[in-house]
């Protein structure tokens, strides 16, 4: 079925217009850390739309993180749902000076500078999840800027549909899902999501699909279908960019600028 009439009123050009910065515009070498004020501000400068990761704090707080746990960005260890924000504050960043930082001052420093798109993680405590969804809705539901949220997982997508129909929403798949997103899935919900068969439930404006598993009937048929646009990540080389620009209209990238480098 096609989109109802109040989506399809919803312009959404702004979420091809420019290329999206994977998890801001970070580099390493230079002691800009992923998902950090630092990398958010880059993106500012050059212009780009943004995606950044959330998760979950033990006391309810949403934080701007991508890992479920803490040994890969931070010097601290354990999962990020077991700690509360200010303990999650005093740890230090591996190779940057950036602090661990919420949701909230992600929107405040922002301000509609440049597009968000906000990817959900599944919680490890599935019990926890609408409260998760309900607080993101709450702080997108008053941010005067252009904001979207995608997700692997069609129960994420479902509850943003129903608190908050009027914030765009991706669908994130791939052709094979790997350890990080199906470690916690029946086989019958490895299968939903890869061939999105949701679509009909979370009625999603957008799909975002693995840059290596373009091309695919999957996306391609249902692109078609629906009208949506194709979002692909994540673009780091030339082959990945030329691939984009066959089968997707909108890359998340890293590692190069696509204003300036060729590849």
């Amino acid at each position: 079925m096609k989109k109802n009439t109040e989506d399809s009123m919803q312009d959404l050009s702004w979420l091809t217009n420019r290329p999206i910065a994977h998890r801001g515009f970070h580099n390493k070498e230079a002691g800009i850390l992923e998902n950090t004020p630092s990398a958010v501000r880059a993106a500012i400068k050059n212009n780009f739309a943004i995606e950044v990761d959330l998760q979950q704090t033990k006391d309810g707080h949403v934080i701007v993180f991508h890992d479920p746990y803490l040994e890969r960005l931070t010097h601290g260890k354990g999962n990020v749902i077991d700690f509360d924000l200010a303990d999650l504050r005093k740890l230090s960043m591996r190779g940057s000076s950036d602090p661990m930082w919420t949701l909230d001052e992600l929107l405040k420093l922002v301000d509609g500078q440049v597009p968000l798109v906000i990817e959900i993680k599944t919680l490890r405590l599935e019990e926890g999840q609408q409260d998760f969804i309900k607080t993101i809705a709450a702080a997108l539901n008053t941010y005067s800027g252009l904001a979207a949220i995608k997700s692997f997982d069609p129960k994420m997508l479902r509850t943003m549909k129903e608190v908050a129909p009027s914030i765009p929403r991706g669908c994130i798949s791939m052709t094979t899902l790997g350890p990080e997103e199906h470690k916690h899935l029946e086989a019958r919900e490895i299968e939903n999501i890869s061939w999105m068969l949701h679509m009909s439930g979370t009625d999603p404006h957008f799909i975002s699909f693995f840059v290596h598993d373009l091309p695919a009937e999957g996306p391609s048929f249902l692109s078609e279908f629906y009208g949506l646009p194709i979002m692909t990540w994540t673009v780091k080389t030339k082959e990945d960019r030329n691939n984009a620009a066959k089968y997707a209209d909108q890359i998340v990238f890293e590692g190069f600028n696509p204003d300036t480098d060729p590849l």
